[in-house]
């Protein structure tokens, strides 16, 4: 799940051009440029969209490329059993693990892995 953020920087992100949502009763909607300005001083949850991109068909969470010192990223590692490793961005010296993208989180990179696989088992 993405980061939540505050009412104050859901409208601040949407004045920014980015896309916003709002988790009411568990579902995720988006916010969309017919909303009343008071949805921001509800007590909801607010996230900027994850962005997504396609593979094979299937809808996957978008890379990013790590910027903070210590920040956790899992990367596609076809020899190991998951497909997939770990580390925590240290140094500009990255891109081999990173040459196929980075991942925030062990869930997304699963997502990608599952959806890279199927394009294998179509095959066989």
């Amino acid at each position: 799940m993405s980061k939540l953020i505050s009412g104050k920087e859901a409208l601040i992100a949407l004045a920014n051009g980015e896309a916003v949502e709002y988790n009411s009763d568990g579902a995720w909607w988006e916010i969309d440029g017919n909303c009343a300005l008071k949805i921001f001083d509800q007590s909801w949850d607010y996230r900027i969209k994850p962005r997504t991109i396609t593979i094979n068909g299937i809808e996957v969470p978008a890379p990013f490329k790590p910027k903070t010192m210590g920040e956790q990223y899992f990367f596609l590692y076809p020899s190991n059993e998951e497909g997939y490793g770990m580390n925590y961005f240290d140094c500009d010296d990255h891109e081999t693990w990173m040459q196929f993208g980075a991942w925030r989180s062990e869930d997304e990179i699963k997502q990608v892995v599952s959806a890279l696989r199927s394009i294998l088992s179509k095959q066989t």
